[in-house]
């Protein structure tokens, strides 16, 4: 279409030099010029394309001789008056050799606005700043299209990757989806064995009601038991008062009914100076430790002296602590699983309060000893710096003794390193925070022994992690 309106343009630039020579032939049948780009029809006329384009539907390939001879006719260019110009050269003649034609700067592209003479064209270049600028346009130009090239690679790696994206995406949310409906599934099992355990405590906490209604029952028994073995720890007591006075008046008398145990001395005549006398286990009795106290003790200056299981009151107990006022050599004294009661505690306690004791270790297991017992030994502890092993498992102590030693051993004692009050079933979790709280205070305490004894698991695990806490070993 361009190259028609360009000819058509310059058809009007030029006339015939001789037009009444042109051979009709030449003519178009409608306009009775020259042809231009001439068409024949199947009726054999001959038309210039432009004169017939709307009428024909089908179009003839024209004769090359034909065209030959158009482009070979010689016109004037009216523009220039230039002469004798081959018809068929005219468009090149007006394009590019046509001084008077009127043409637009070579840098119309760039959006020069001159419009002028051919023949000025190459003086206005020679000033034209948009043609002197056209290096770095290009050079703009490259680049910009570089980088419509790089955008567009970019914009397709994105589109690439947020399709990729959005593929993994819907993987992902695919994949928790059958998460979720996993856990739907186990969140539905739970709630099913919640609803179970919610059933089974519901019924643990009926059968604990009972437990501590028969807790409470038993407590009430264990009470009641308590009062009377008191009472009978009383009778016990007086009883001894009266059998050791019975003994006493026949001693007195001399004679056929002194008492003599030879078996017992010729045990410890067994054994050597400064070593541990074991009497244990042989059915001694208060009368017995007048002998011990002689043989042992003073000739063969024993330093460990084990009396545990035989049948000593509080009576051979006070014997013995009188004994103890001029002591050297004994260290360690067991008086476990006899009858010493609290009046036997009281007399030891009284004679290891002096301060020129060295007694380190006393075992006063199994013994009956109550809460009265263990406020002796706690003002004992007030002033003793020796005994380090002190222990009283197997008695019939209570929270109220507990408090009493827990507090001398948290304030007033640094030098006792063993404590042992393992079954003692009076000893409740109402002295689970006093023992903490001794155990807080307390600088010398290595070993607490309180297993057995009424205590709960809450209150045990409470005594666990506190001894932890201390180092203890409990």
């Amino acid at each position: 279409m361009l190259k028609k309106m360009t000819t058509i343009a310059a058809s009007n630039s030029y006339e015939y030099m001789d037009k009444a020579s042109i051979d009709k032939d030449l003519c178009c049948d409608y306009c009775n010029n020259p042809l231009i780009d001439p068409v024949s029809t199947p009726c054999k006329h001959t038309f210039c394309r432009i004169c017939i384009e709307d009428k024909l539907k089908k179009t003839g390939v024209t004769e090359r001789i034909v065209l030959n001879m158009l482009d070979r006719l010689l016109v004037k260019c009216t523009i220039c008056n230039t002469i004798n110009i081959p018809r068929g050269s005219f468009e090149k003649h007006i394009t590019n050799v046509c001084p008077k034609i009127t043409v637009n700067c070579t840098a119309v592209d760039l959006k020069c606005p001159w419009i002028g003479p051919n023949e000025q064209l190459k003086e206005h270049i020679s000033i034209c700043i948009y043609e002197q600028i056209r290096p770095i346009l290009k050079e703009n130009i490259q680049n910009n299209h570089q980088l419509k090239e790089q955008i567009q690679q970019m914009s397709e790696q994105c589109s690439k990757n947020h399709l990729s994206y959005i593929k993994e995406l819907q993987e992902t949310n695919q994949r928790l989806n059958t998460n979720i409906e996993q856990l739907n599934e186990v969140l539905n099992h739970e709630k099913t064995k919640l609803k179970d355990l919610q059933i089974e405590f519901q019924q643990l906490k009926e059968l604990i009601l009972q437990d501590k209604t028969q807790i409470h029952e038993l407590q009430t028994e264990m009470q009641c038991d308590k009062k009377e073995i008191i009472r009978v720890n009383e009778r016990c007591d007086k009883q001894e008062i009266q059998i050791n006075q019975l003994i006493d008046k026949i001693n007195a008398k001399g004679g056929v009914f002194a008492y003599q145990n030879p078996q017992l001395e010729q045990n410890i005549s067994k054994y050597q100076l400064h070593t541990t006398i074991d009497l244990s286990k042989q059915q001694l009795l208060d009368l017995d430790m007048e002998t011990i106290i002689k043989r042992a003790l003073i000739e063969k200056e024993c330093t460990k002296l084990d009396l545990g299981s035989n049948s000593i009151t509080s009576k051979g107990a006070s014997v013995l602590a009188d004994a103890l006022k001029y002591n050297t050599t004994l260290e360690e004294l067991d008086f476990h699983n006899n009858r010493i009661s609290d009046l036997g505690v009281y007399s030891l306690a009284k004679v290891l309060s002096a301060s020129d004791s060295i007694l380190k270790a006393l075992g006063l297991g199994s013994n009956g000893i109550t809460d009265n017992g263990a406020e002796y030994l706690a003002e004992m502890l007030k002033i003793n710096r020796t005994i380090t092993w002190l222990a009283l498992a197997g008695n019939q102590i209570g929270d109220y003794g507990v408090k009493l030693l827990a507090n001398t051993l948290a304030y007033q004692n640094t030098s006792l390193l063993v404590l042992s009050l393992h079954v003692n079933k009076s000893i409740s979790d109402v002295s689970v925070d006093i023992i903490i709280n001794m155990l807080q205070h307390n600088k010398s305490l290595k070993k607490l022994w309180i297993q057995d004894c009424n205590m709960s698991e809450d209150g045990k695990l409470k005594l666990r992690d506190a001894a932890k806490i201390k180092q203890v070993k409990f």
